[in-house]
C-alpha cells in the first residue's frame, strides 16, 4: 500500500527529465557512488554553462537551485522508502508468528507418530520373539522326529543283522554316491550300538564284518583313484570315510603311500650321506662356518615343491584339508627331516664338537626358513577354518601351529635344559685350549727349570688340565685309542692328530720377546674372540629369547676364564715372582704388560659390540655380566700395576748397586787414568747402558701417561741418588773433569725421556758438577748464576767440602761458612733456597704422586680407557 503523494512547492527551476529519472529507488539499488551521482545531476548544467561562458560570468544559481530541488526530492524518496520498510517489517512479523505456531503444531504431531512407531516396534518385537520360540520348538520337535525316525531305522537295521540279513544296507551302498554317504552314517551308528549292546553277539559280529568290508571297499576305491589321479572319486571316497569313522584310515593311506616317503632314491642318498666324510672344514675354527649341507638344502627344496603341490590336492580332495595337511607335515618332519638331521649331526660329531655345533646351528636356521615357507603355502592353499579331530590322528588347531610344534619337537632333544650350552662350553674349552697350548707348555717348562715357588702356577696348570684334557682327548684321539692314563699334561697326551693340529695352527699364535718370554699374539686373541663371537651367533639361533641373556653370560664367563685365569694371570704372576728373584731386572715384564693392555682393550670392544646388544634388555643380567667384566679388567690392571711397581723397585735397587761400585779414588785420578776414563767412569757407563736398555723396552710397551710416569720415577730416583752420591768422594781438579763427564752422560740419557721437569733437574745437577771443576778464583761467579744462585749455602757445603783444595783455597769463605763451624740451616727463611727441595712445586708434587701406588694405578687405568 503506497503512501499518499504530497503536494510539491512552487519551484523557480524545474528539474530536467534526466535528473528526475535519477531520483528513483532503482538508481540506488546498484553500486553507484556519490561522485558519480553528483556528476550525472550536474552534467546538463555544466554543458549549459559552457555554451554561455563567453557572454557572461559563471552563474552558480542554477546549480544551487538544482541541488536544493534534488535534496527535497531525495528527502521525500527517503520518507517513502522508510514507510515501505515499516510495512514490510509488520508483514514479516505476522508471517513469522504464524510459522512458529505451525512448527509447534507439527512437532506435536510428529511426537504422536514417534510414540505410535515405538509401540508398533515393541509389538512387532514381541511377535518376533514368539515366532523364534515357536521356531525353536518346531526345530526341536523336528530333530526329535528325525532322531526318532533314524533310531527306528537303526533298530530295523540292527534287527536285520540279528536275523543275519544285511541285504537292505548292501543295496543302499550300491545306490550311488548319495547312498554310500547314507550307508556310512548308518554303519557308524550301528557300530556304536553294537559296542554298547553286549547281549547279542551275532548282530555285533555281523555289523563289525559289514563295517570292515565297507571300509575296505572304500579304501580300495580311494587307492585306485589315487593311483589313477582321479581327484573327484578320491574326494567322494574321502567324504564317505570321513562320515564313517572320521577319515583317519583314508588320511593314513594317502600319507603312507605318498611317493615322497617311498622314493628309493632318497634311501640311497641317505646311505651315501651316512658314509660321507666330506666338509672337514666344519672342524676348522679358522675358516667361516660352511654353508648348509647341500643334501639338506636339496631335501628342503623337494619338501617345498611337494607341499606346494599337495596343498592344492588336499584342499580339493579332503573335507577337512587343514587336518590332513597337519598329518602330512608331521610325517615329513618325523620321518624325512628328523632322520636326515640325525645323520648330519652324527657325522659331524665324529669330527669335533665345533663341527657338531655348526651343523646344529645351520640346520636349525635352514629348518626355520623352511617352516616359514611352508606356513605361506599352507595358509594360501588350505582352509584353516576346519579343525575336526580324526580318530587316531594327533592334530593341532592349524597347520601353522602344527609346523611350530614339529620344529620344537625336532630340536628339543638337542637344546633342552643345558645340553646345548654344555656342548658349547666343551667346544670353547677345546678350541681355546689349542690356542694357548704352546704358551702353557712353555710356562710348564719354566716351572720345571725354576727353583722358585711355583705353587700358584702349579695349581692353575692343574685346573687347566682338569678342565680341558677330557674334552680335547675325546675330540682328538683316534677312535678306539685311549689316552695315556699316566699323563697329567693334556697337551702331551692329546694324541698325534691334536699335536699336529696344534703345531700347524699355533705357529703364528705365539710371540717371543727379546728375553725369550712367550706370549699369545694379537692374532691368537683375535682368533679366540672370533671363535667366541661365532658361539654367540649360534647361541642366538638355538636359545629361546627369554633365556638368551643368561646363556650369553654363561658363554662370556668361559671367555674371561681362559683369557684371565688360564693366560694373563699365569703370565703376570710368573713375571711378578721372577722380578723379585733377579738382582738385575730384565725387560720381560714390559711385553707382558703391553700384551695385557691390548688384550683388555680387545675384550672391551668385544663386550661392547657382541655382548651388550644381547643383554641390554635384561637389566639384572646386564649388571651381573658388567660386574664380571669390570672385575676381570680390574684384577688384570691391578696385577699389571704390581708388575710395573716391582720393576721400578728393581730398577732403583740395581741403580743403587751400580753406584756402589764407584771406587774411592775414581775422582782423584792420575793423568793416565783420565785418558782411560774419557767416556766416563765404569759405574756411569753401566748405568747409562742399563737405563738405555730399560728406556727402549718401556717405549715399545708403554704409552702416554703410563710411559711418562714410569720414566719420571726412574729419572727422579737417579737424580736423588746422584745428589747423595757426589757427597761421598773427594775430587781433584782433574777428577772434576770426570765428574762433569759422568753428569753429562747422565743428562744425555735422561734427555731421551723428553720430560721437561727431568731436564731441569739434571741441568741443575750439571751446574752443581761445575763447582768441582772451576778454579777457586772464579767459583764465586759460578755460584751466583743459574740454579746455584738460588741454592742455600748449606746445600752446597757438602759438595765444596769434597774438593781437595777446600781448606787450602779457603772455599768456606766463598759460601760465608767458617771451616770450624758445622753447617746448619738458618732459622729464618733465606731468600736463597733449594730449588729442588723447596721451591720447585712441580717436582715436589710429582715426587709425591709418583711414590703413591694409588696414583700409579689411576694412571695405568687411564690407558685402558682410551
Amino acid at each position: 500500500m503506497s503512501a499518499p503523494s504530497r503536494p510539491t512547492a512552487n519551484r523557480l527551476y524545474d528539474l530536467s527529465p534526466n535528473v528526475k529519472k535519477l531520483l528513483s529507488i532503482d538508481t540506488f539499488k546498484g553500486n553507484m557512488s556519490t561522485d558519480e551521482f553528483m556528476e550525472k545531476i550536474s552534467s546538463d548544467l555544466i554543458s549549459q554553462t559552457k555554451q554561455y561562458s563567453g557572454a557572461a560570468a559563471f552563474d552558480p544559481k542554477p546549480f544551487i537551485r538544482t541541488f536544493e530541488n534534488v535534496l527535497e526530492e531525495l528527502k521525500q524518496l527517503r520518507t517513502r522508502v522508510q514507510e515501505q520498510c515499516d510495512e514490510l517489517e509488520s508483514s514479516t512479523q505476522a508471517v513469522e508468528h504464524q510459522y512458529k505456531k505451525d512448527i509447534a503444531d507439527m512437532q506435536g504431531a510428529f511426537q504422536d507418530v514417534y510414540h505410535a512407531y515405538d509401540s508398533l516396534e515393541t509389538r512387532i518385537g514381541d511377535v518376533g520373539n514368539t515366532a523364534i520360540r515357536i521356531g525353536e520348538q518346531l526345530e526341536t520337535i523336528d530333530k526329535q522326529r528325525s532322531r526318532a525316525s533314524e533310531s527306528r531305522d537303526i533298530i530295523e537295521y540292527f534287527m536285520e543283522f540279528q536275523e543275519g540279513n544285511s541285504e537292505r544296507l548292501s543295496l543302499l551302498c550300491e545306490g550311488g554316491e548319495e547312498g554310500q554317504l547314507k550307508a556310512a552314517v548308518i554303519c557308524r551308528r550301528l557300530n556304536a550300538v553294537a559296542k554298547e549292546v553286549n547281549t547279542d553277539v551275532q548282530a555285533r559280529i555281523g555289523i563289525e564284518k559289514f563295517c570292515e568290508s565297507f571300509e575296505k571297499e572304500m579304501l580300495e576305491d580311494f587307492d585306485r583313484a589315487y593311483r589313477e589321479g582321479d581327484a573327484r572319486v578320491m574326494g567322494h571316497r574321502a567324504k564317505v570315510l570321513f562320515e564313517f569313522n572320521g577319515g583317519a584310515s583314508c588320511v593314513q593311506m594317502y600319507v603312507n603311500q605318498h611317493e615322497f616317503f617311498m622314493s628309493n632314491q632318497k634311501l640311497e642318498e641317505m646311505e651315501e650321506l651316512r658314509k660321507s666324510e666330506d666338509n672337514l672344514d666344519l672342524s676348522n675354527p679358522n675358516v667361516p662356518p660352511p654353508e648348509v649341507d647341500t643334501s639338506l638344502v636339496k631335501l628342503y627344496d623337494d619338501i617345498r615343491i611337494t607341499v606346494r603341490k599337495e596343498a592344492g590336492i588336499i584342499s580339493a580332495v579332503f573335507p577337512q584339508p587343514a587336518t590332513v595337511m597337519q598329518v602330512f607335515l608331521q610325517r615329513v618332519f618325523a620321518q624325512s627331516i628328523q632322520n636326515h638331521i640325525e645323520l648330519l649331526l652324527s657325522r659331524a660329531e665324529r669330527y669335533s664338537q665345533l663341527a657338531y655345533l655348526r651343523t646344529l646351528s645351520s640346520t636349525h636356521a635352514e629348518t626355520k626358513r623352511l617352516v616359514e615357507n611352508l606356513k605361506f603355502y599352507c595358509s594360501k592353499e588350505v582352509s584353516l577354518n576346519s579343525t575336526a579331530d580324526m580318530s587316531g590322528l594327533v592334530t593341532a588347531a592349524s597347520p601353522e601351529e602344527a609346523l611350530d610344534r614339529c620344529m620344537n619337537d625336532l630340536f628339543v632333544p638337542y637344546t633342552e635344559s643345558d645340553r646345548y650350552l654344555s656342548r658349547e662350553k666343551l667346544s670353547l674349552n677345546e678350541l681355546f685350549g689349542r690356542i694357548i697350548a704352546e704358551f702353557l707348555s712353555y710356562m710348564q717348562e719354566r716351572k720345571k727349570n725354576s727353583a722358585r715357588n711355583q705353587s700358584v702356577l702349579t695349581r692353575t696348570l692343574n685346573q687347566i688340565s682338569a678342565s680341558t684334557s677330557g674334552t680335547m682327548l675325546a675330540a682328538t684321539s683316534p677312535v678306539g685309542e685311549p689316552a695315556s692314563p699316566n699323563s697329567t699334561n693334556p697337551f702331551e697326551t692329546a694324541g698325534p692328530d691334536f699335536q699336529r693340529n696344534t703345531n700347524t695352527t699355533s705357529a703364528n699364535l705365539v710371540t717371543v720377546d727379546d728375553d725369550g718370554f712367550k706370549l699369545l699374539s694379537r692374532d691368537a686373541i683375535m682368533r679366540m674372540l672370533s671363535i667366541h663371537a661365532e658361539a654367540i651367533v649360534r647361541c642366538v639361533e638355538l636359545t629361546d629369547s627369554q633365556e638368551l641373556p643368561t646363556s650369553i653370560q654363561f658363554l662370556y664367563s668361559v671367555l674371561l676364564d681362559f683369557i684371565g685365569t688360564k693366560y694373563l694371570d699365569i703370565a703376570l704372576d710368573d713375571v711378578i715372582e721372577e722380578l723379585g728373584s733377579k738382582p738385575e731386572p730384565d725387560t720381560s715384564c714390559f711385553p707382558v704388560v703391553a700384551n695385557t693392555t691390548k688384550v683388555i682393550q680387545l675384550v672391551q670392544k668385544h663386550f661392547q659390540t657382541a655382548i651388550v646388544p644381547l643383554v641390554a634388555s635384561a637389566p639384572s643380567t646386564h649388571r651381573s655380566i658388567l660386574g664380571s667384566k669390570n672385575k676381570f679388567m680390574g684384577a688384570l690392571e691391578g696385577k699389571s700395576n704390581d708388575v710395573l711397581q716391582k720393576e721400578l723397585d728393581g730398577i732403583t735397587s740395581w741403580l743403587t748397586e751400580l753406584l756402589s761400585r764407584q771406587k774411592r779414588n775414581d775422582f782423584k785420578p792420575r793423568d793416565e787414568d783420565v785418558i782411560m776414563m774419557s767416556t766416563g767412569t765404569q759405574p756411569c757407563v753401566q748405568i747409562v747402558d742399563f737405563i738405555t736398555r730399560i728406556y727402549r723396552a718401556a717405549v715399545k710397551s708403554l704409552q702416554g701417561k703410563n710411559l711418562e710416569t714410569f720414566l719420571f720415577k726412574i729419572g727422579q730416583d737417579l737424580h736423588a741418588m746422584l745428589l747423595e752420591h757426589f757427597k761421598k768422594f773427594y775430587v781433584t781438579p782433574t777428577g772434576g773433569l770426570l765428574v762433569t763427564k759422568d753428569i753429562a752422560k747422565y743428562e744425555e740419557v735422561i734427555q731421551m725421556f723428553k720430560i721437561p721437569v727431568l731436564n731441569d733437574m739434571f741441568d741443575m745437577l750439571r751446574q752443581l758438577g761445575n763447582i768441582f771443576l772451576v778454579k777457586p778464583e772464579i767459583l764465586r761467579s759460578i755460584l751466583s748464576e743459574g740454579y746455584l744462585a738460588r741454592l742455600d749455602p748449606s746445600m752446597l757445603y757438602p759438595y765444596l767440602e769434597k774438593r781437595v783444595d777446600f781448606k787450602s783455597a779457603k772455599l768456606d769463605r766463598v759460601l760465608g761458612v767458617s771451616v770450624d763451624e758445622a753447617p746448619a740451616p738458618t732459622d729464618s727463611k733465606s731468600q736463597r733456597r733449594s730449588l729442588y727441595v723447596n721451591e720447585n712445586t712441580v717436582i715436589k708434587e710429582m715426587r709425591k704422586n709418583i711414590t703413591n701406588r694409588d696414583f700409579l694405578n689411576q694412571e695405568y687405568m687411564a690407558m685402558f680407557q682410551k
